[in-house]
């Protein structure tokens, strides 16, 4: 709009007719602080960069709004996370299309740490790539976060620390008294309340839904908690929205409630385990699996189940085996250096054909790694974990609703084809939190293979006769009992053994268990869909492949290149191991190039399929190992580099 260094002191400011309101109302705002300390800008001849330079949109211009991006950032313990906890869910409940993601230090406690809510009237699956409105605790989060608000956008920052923004940025500083209003009101924790109505105002959100959650979240603490809670929300927000003086950020068209749910990854894995009928889960805490084991410890009892906290990852797959064994669907939950112990456990379950579940959440690694950033590379570890030929199943969640129906289909193949399953996942989806509709308990229904608990016939006790419980059969799945059935009696051991459980060494019968064992895995690819394709048609001029998180951000690439005339696919896995070659090769035969989208440097993926198709030269990576998300600009500008 104008440059404050270049005009001295005194002078006249021209100003268009065009921007003449807006100039008036910021002119008599200046004035207005200056008396009243409800800071907006510092000083009018220093700052001038905080002026906006748009101009207050029209009705029909403000309707095109499709989604906002909000972020808040200060150090751990100061409320930033339960601040966009409580405007997801009250958003949520008003039927907005969600995608929330937390960053923090790995650490124990304090260091730098933000959430960011993308709020949209369509389905959104990542965190996008601006940041319409900042919240800053503190002048780190300026420092760090500045640089994603684009001009237009505005940066709440507690007037409390004196914030500083890039001179001339065409950003909206607003430094409001997010410590002054907490002194107010008696308590330094209201800080995200009051920051909260600051952020309900600058978004434009009406005030009474959020009314109705506070009373409902503080209603265990008294009617006056209750009251001063909605006394500095409301301050806040008329704080903010004076501040704005009727400079617009657009609006979003209002949704229609919807049958929906916000929630974490994990919690949607939890509630898949429980909806199939997993009443045992043993687990040891790791970051960023531990609030699956946390989530059914809070809710075990209404299901007459047990969660056992175990001494290390050897212990907690050991008794989930246990567990399975004895016939109850059983697992645990872990991440990368978790699942390395588990390796010698998950081999003996392979032999004993155990049904057992094994929830991985992936993280950058290796080692300790970066606890709390994101990482797709314990692909290959899952597929080769436990020595021998140790087959198994490995699934791969597609997305936060799939972590739940995913888990049940965990269940029902552990058990059909008595086997271990490792199904993966990853920080990105177990810490995120998205909106997603109510879950059909019933889609999926309970299936536990040839499992026998009554008619069998009469053992010869003469003969020391045991169950024929590792039969060779056609389909390689042999008839399974538990322990305490009648006639059941067999043995289960980490050896070789012969049909009835017995150690065995003979060469033939080595031969025919190893093959039972692998030929029972060929139709696992029936059993569940083992990949989600965009479209149908198997020709494309360019092909995206992803697995887990990654989804979101392809299928916005995919929206941005068909957008141009591309003619492109996304085709996302969910069934690693076996790999289900027949299946996809009509898509990678079909396409001209194929663009593997992972998050490690070794191209796992990639690996993957350049075992099971010839056609190496199309095969193309897209990588990325930093820790962070991928962004849909990313996968863009490395599509249009292979095109």
């Amino acid at each position: 709009m104008f440059q404050s260094k270049s005009v001295p002191s005194g002078a006249l400011f021209c100003v268009g007719e065009r921007y003449l309101p807006l100039f008036v109302k910021l002119l008599s705002h200046v004035w207005y602080n200056k008396l009243n300390m409800n800071v907006f800008l510092t000083k009018f001849s220093v700052n001038v960069h905080t002026i906006p330079v748009f101009h207050h949109k029209e009705e029909d211009e403000l309707e095109s709004k499709r989604d906002f991006i909000w972020k808040m950032g200060g150090q751990q313990g100061q409320g930033v996370e339960s601040c966009g906890e409580i405007l997801g869910r009250v958003l949520a409940q008003e039927g907005y299309n969600l995608f929330s993601q937390r960053l923090f230090a790995s650490r124990i406690k304090g260091g730098h740490t933000t959430i960011a809510l993308r709020i949209a009237t369509k389905v959104v699956s990542t965190i996008g790539e601006r940041v319409d409105c900042l919240v800053a605790l503190d002048q780190e989060t300026i420092d760090i976060h500045e640089c994603e608000v684009p001009k237009g956008g505005v940066i709440i920052a507690d007037s409390a620390f004196h914030p500083k923004v890039e001179e001339h940025s065409g950003k909206i500083l607003l430094a409001l008294p997010i410590t002054d209003l907490a002194k107010k009101y008696g308590s330094m924790q209201m800080k995200n309340i009051a920051a909260l109505g600051m952020s309900a105002g600058v978004l434009g959100f009406p005030e009474d839904p959020f009314y109705g959650f506070i009373a409902d979240r503080f209603k265990k603490k008294g009617e006056e908690i209750i009251s001063k809670n909605k006394d500095i929300f409301k301050e806040g927000y008329d704080t903010a929205v004076e501040a704005l003086h009727g400079v617009s950020m657009g609006k979003l068209p209002v949704p229609e409630k919807a049958d929906q749910l916000y929630l974490l990854g994990n919690e949607a894995a939890a509630l898949g385990a429980i909806s199939a009928g997993a009443r045992f889960m043993a687990s040891y805490p790791i970051t960023p699996a531990s609030e699956i084991m946390e989530y059914m410890i809070k809710v075990i009892h209404k299901i007459n189940g047990t969660v056992v906290q175990t001494e290390d990852e050897l212990s907690s797959c050991m008794m989930a085996m246990g567990a399975g064994y004895a016939g109850v669907r059983a697992f645990t939950a872990t991440s990368g250096p978790g699942l390395s112990l588990m390796a010698e456990s998950i081999s003996m379950a392979c032999m004993a054909e155990i049904p057992v579940v094994i929830i991985d959440v992936m993280r950058a690694g290796p080692s300790t790694g970066m606890a709390t950033k994101v990482e797709q590379s314990d692909i290959r570890y899952a597929v080769g974990s436990g020595h021998g030929d140790a087959e198994k199943i490995v699934l791969a969640a597609s997305s936060i609703e799939d972590c739940y129906y995913i888990t049940q289909e965990a269940f029902n193949l552990a058990e059909k084809y008595q086997t271990p399953v490792i199904l993966l996942s990853d920080l990105q989806f177990g810490m995120c939190k998205q909106s997603v509709p109510a879950f059909d308990p019933d889609r999926i229904a309970i299936e536990r293979g040839k499992l026998v608990t009554e008619g069998l016939p009469e053992l010869d006790t003469k003969k020391k006769a045991y169950f024929d419980r590792f039969a060779n059969t056609e389909d390689g799945i042999s008839p399974r009992t538990i322990p305490g059935v009648k006639n059941g009696l067999f043995l289960s051991t980490g050896l070789e053994h012969n049909t009835y459980g017995k150690p065995a060494e003979g060469a033939d019968m080595r031969v025919m268990e190893m093959e039972k064992r692998h030929r029972k895995f060929a139709g696992v690819s029936k059993d569940i869909q083992p990949f989600t394709v965009r479209h149908e048609e198997t020709d494309a001029d360019l092909l995206f492949i992803g697995i887990t998180s990654t989804g979101g951000a392809i299928e916005e690439a995919c929206d941005a290149l068909e957008a141009e005339g591309r003619k492109v696919n996304h085709l996302h896995l969910r069934l690693v191991s076996p790999f289900p070659a027949e299946e996809l090769r009509p898509y990678i035969e079909g396409a001209k190039k194929v663009l593997i989208v992972e998050e490690n440097m070794t191209a796992q993926l990639r690996e993957l399929f350049a075992a099971h198709f010839s056609c190496h030269e199309k095969l193309l990576s897209c990588l990325q190992y930093d820790g962070t998300p991928f962004k849909a600009s990313v996968i863009l500008a490395k599509a249009k580099e292979v095109f």
